[in-house]
C-alpha cells in the first residue's frame, strides 16, 4: 500500500507536467559507510527509535522513481559521493565488496571514493572498482607514470534521448595528509580546484550540457557562517582563489565556473535545499550519511537549449528522502539479503590465540630501550619491566598545534617509557602516523569505525605483542556517539612471565543527551562484557575519556551497571577522582577519564596497582602552553605488577 502511494505521488510529479521541459531526476548518497543494513532511528527517538530500512528502501526508492521517470520519458542518474564501505562491520569485512554487489543492483551510476575508502589502500579498491558495473570518478588522481591509474576515470557522459549530462569525479588534494602514507602509495593528488577547471572545460568542450561535480569534500556544518568567513578571508588578501585553504565542496563551487550541480560528501549533514553559490549559481548538495535517506533533486532543463532552468523536490520537506520504515517500505527480497550479510559480519566474540602465541620467544624486559626525539623536556619515567602500565589521553583534537603536537607527544610518550598509551579524539590519522615515526620502540593500532574522531593505541615492541581487534556495536553506535568501542587483544611478555589481555578504548558522549547515551552504551558494554566472563576470559581493561564522574548519584549516574557489579568489575580511579589535585579535566574541574578493569587483575591491584593523574603541563612550561599544544584534558596511568 505504501508503495503504491508513494510511486502514485511521483507520477503526479513527473506526469502532470508532460509538456513541460525534459527533467533529470539526480538521486544521491554519501557517507554510507557499509550502513546498507536495517537500524533503529535511535537519534530520533533513543528509547523508542523507528525503523530504518537501510539498502532495501533506499533500493525500493530508487525502483519507483525509475517506474515513474519511464513512463514520463526523463532521466534518472544514481550517485555516491564517496565514503560508501568503511565505517560498519557490513561493508569493512571485505574491503566493501558487498556493499559494491548492492550499489550494483540499485544501478548506480557513477561514485567518487572518499577519505576512508582509501583506509584499505588503494590495491583493495581498485578491486571494489573492478567489481562495480559503473565506474569510479576522480579526474585529479595520477599514478606514478602520469597516468589516470586503470580503475578510476576522469569524467562520465550520458546521452539521455540527446541531452548530454556528464558526472565529473574529484578528490581533494589534501586527502594523502589525512590517511596513512601506504592508504595512497603509488598515486598523487593534484591541485583540486585548478584540476575542477581544467575538467569542466574538458566536458563542456566534448558537448556536456549539464554538469555535475561529484567532490567528496563536505558541506561543512554551519555552511552560512562558514562561506562568509571564506569571502572575507578572500576580500581581505588572507588568501587567494588559488590557494584557499579549505576545499570544501561551496568553495570549490564559488571558485570552479560551468558546474551546475555539486553532489559531495564526508560530512554527514545533510541539507533539504540546495546550497547555491552567489557568484556562480552552482548548487551544492549533500546527503545524511548511513544510509538514513537518499537525496533526490529534479532538474527541470529546457528541451530547445538543454540548459537547467529551475529545479523541484519531491517532498515539501526538500530533497532529502527519509528511509524510515514508516516512509519506505523495504523490497523485500534485498531486505532479506542484506539482513543475511549483516549477521554474517557481526561477530563480537573473543578469538582463541593459542597458536599465535605458542612458541614466543621470551621477552628481554631487563632492561627498558630510550629512544626519544628530542630532549626538550624533563619527562619522568613511570615504565617498570615488571610492571603493566596503561595510560588514557584524550589529545583534544589532535593534533591541535601541527608539527609542535607531534614532536611533544612523541617525546613525551619515548620518555614516559609505560607498555601501553590509549588516545582518544585523533582528528587526523595522517598525522598521527608522521608522529609515530619519531617512535622507533612502538607501534600502533587504530579504530577504523568511528564517524567522528578515532581512538588510537600505542604500545612498546619489546614488551606488548598485538593479537587481535575488532570494534562492537559500529553497526549502531548512536549510544557511542559515533565511536564504537575499540578492542584490542595483546599478549604482554617480560621474560618467561605473560599475560594475555583486552584493552577497550572508548570516548562516550559528552553534553545534550549524554547522560543517557553513556548509560545505555554501558549497558550495552556491560553485557558483552559479562559474556566474556562467561566464557572464562576476565582479564579486560576499559580506559578513555567518559565524559563523566564518579561522583553521581541515582539517576544521574551513568555508570552505574558497573558501579554495581564489583565483583566482576572496579574502577582503578576511584582511588582518586576526589581529589581535585589530581582532577583529568582541570578546566572545570572534573576527572573524566576512567581505567576500569575486570576481575582478572583483582588481586594484581591488591598486590600493588597504582593509579595517578600525569601532569605533562609541568614538563612543558606550564598549562596554557599545554592547552594549546596538547590538550585540555590530562593523561591517567594505572600501573599493575604481574607475576
Amino acid at each position: 500500500m505504501r508503495i503504491i502511494k508513494l510511486a502514485t505521488s511521483i507520477l503526479i510529479i513527473v506526469g502532470s507536467l508532460a509538456a513541460a521541459p525534459n527533467r533529470v531526476h539526480l538521486l544521491f548518497t554519501n557517507d554510507i559507510h557499509g550502513a546498507i543494513h536495517r537500524f533503529t532511528a535511535d537519534f530520533m527517538n533513543p528509547e523508542f527509535g523507528p525503523q530504518l530500512t537501510g539498502g532495501a528502501g533506499a533500493f525500493a526508492y530508487v525502483q519507483q522513481v525509475r517506474e515513474a521517470a519511464a513512463q514520463a520519458g526523463d532521466a534518472v542518474l544514481l550517485l555516491d559521493g564517496g565514503n560508501f564501505f568503511q565505517g560498519a562491520p557490513l561493508g569493512a569485512r571485505d574491503g566493501g565488496k558487498t556493499i559494491i554487489r548492492w550499489m550494483n543492483t540499485m544501478g548506480y551510476d557513477a561514485l567518487t571514493p572518499g577519505l576512508e575508502d582509501f583506509d584499505f589502500g588503494p590495491d583493495n579498491l581498485a578491486a571494489a572498482a573492478h567489481e562495480a558495473d559503473f565506474p569510479f570518478l576522480s579526474g585529479n588522481i595520477f599514478n606514478e607514470s602520469g597516468d589516470h591509474p586503470a580503475w578510476l576515470k576522469p569524467w562520465l557522459i550520458r546521452d539521455f534521448n540527446g541531452l548530454q549530462v556528464a558526472v565529473v569525479g574529484l578528490s581533494a588534494a589534501s586527502l594523502p595528509d589525512q590517511t596513512f602514507p601506504e592508504n595512497t602509495a603509488g598515486l598523487e593528488f593534484k591541485a583540486d580546484i585548478a584540476a575542477a577547471r581544467q575538467l569542466v572545460a574538458d566536458v563542456r568542450d566534448q558537448g556536456a550540457d549539464v554538469v555535475v561535480l561529484l567532490a567528496h569534500m563536505g558541506i561543512p556544518y554551519d555552511r552560512e557562517e562558514v562561506f562568509e568567513e571564506f569571502l572575507i578571508q578572500i576580500e581581505q588578501g588572507l588568501e587567494t582563489d588559488e590557494e584557499v585553504k579549505e576545499h570544501d565542496a561551496m568553495v570549490l563551487a564559488h571558485l570552479v565556473p560551468g558546474v551546475d550541480v555539486v553532489v559531495t560528501g564526508g560530512v554527514s549533514k545533510g541539507y533539504d535545499d540546495p546550497w547555491e553559490d552567489p557568484l556562480t549559481h552552482t548548487m551544492v548538495v549533500q546527503n545524511y550519511g548511513n544510509l538514513t535517506g537518499i537525496g533526490h533533486l529534479i532538474l527541470n532543463i529546457d528541451r530547445q537549449t538543454h540548459r537547467i532552468i529551475s529545479y523541484d523536490y519531491p517532498t515539501d520537506r526538500g530533497i532529502m528522502i527519509s528511509l524510515l520504515e514508516d516512509d519506505i517500505w523495504p523490497d523485500q527480497q534485498m531486505d532479506e539479503q542484506i539482513r543475511q550479510w549483516a549477521a554474517a559480519a557481526v561477530d563480537y566474540s573473543r578469538p582463541d590465540y593459542s597458536q599465535k602465541i605458542a612458541g614466543l620467544p621470551p621477552a628481554d624486559c631487563g632492561t627498558i630501550p630510550v629512544a626519544s626525539v628530542a630532549d626538550e623536556f624533563d619527562v619522568p619515567v613511570y615504565g617498570r619491566p615488571e610492571r603493566l602500565e596503561v595510560v588514557t589521553w584524550n589529545l583534544e583534537w589532535f593534533p591541535a598545534a601541527g608539527d609542535t603536537t607531534l614532536r611533544s607527544v612523541a617525546e613525551i610518550v619515548a620518555d614516559w617509557q609505560v607498555d601501553i598509551v590509549a588516545f582518544q579524539e585523533i582528528k587526523n590519522v595522517g598525522q598521527f602516523a608522521r608522529m609515530m615515526e619519531f617512535l622507533p620502540d612502538h607501534a600502533f593500532v587504530i579504530s577504523e569505525m568511528s564517524s567522528f574522531m578515532d581512538q588510537a593505541i600505542v604500545y612498546r615492541k619489546d614488551a606488548v605483542t598485538f593479537l587481535g581487534r575488532r570494534e562492537p556495536f559500529a553497526e549502531n553506535d548512536y549510544y557511542y556517539a559515533g565511536r564504537p568501542p575499540f578492542m584490542v587483544d595483546f599478549l604482554w611478555r617480560c621474560g618467561d612471565n605473560q599475560r594475555e589481555f583486552s584493552l577497550i578504548n572508548m570516548h562516550l558522549k559528552c553534553c545534550g543527551d549524554g547522560l543517557y547515551r553513556r548509560q545505555r552504551s554501558m549497558e550495552q558494554l556491560h553485557d558483552l562484557l559479562t559474556e566474556y566472563l562467561a566464557d572464562g576470559f576476565d582479564n579486560i581493561i576499559v580506559v578513555g575519556d567518559w565524559n563523566d564522574d564518579l561522583a553521581d548519584v541515582g539517576l544521574e549516574q551513568s555508570f552505574t551497571v558497573f558501579l554495581d557489579d564489583r565483583d566482576n568489575f572496579r574502577f582503578a580511579t576511584e582511588e582518586i577522582y576526589r581529589d581535585p589535585d589530581q582532577a583529568s579535566y582541570p578546566s572545570w574541574p572534573s576527572f573524566l577519564d576512567h581505567i576500569l578493569y575486570a576481575r582478572g587483575f583483582f588481586d594484581e591491584q591488591s598486590a600493588g596497582g597504582q593509579v595517578q593523574t600525569l601532569k605533562p603541563e609541568d614538563n612543558v612550561g606550564g598549562w596554557e602552553i599545554y592547552e594549546q599544544t596538547l590538550s585540555d584534558h590530562r593523561p591517567v596511568l594505572w600501573s599493575i605488577p604481574i607475576d
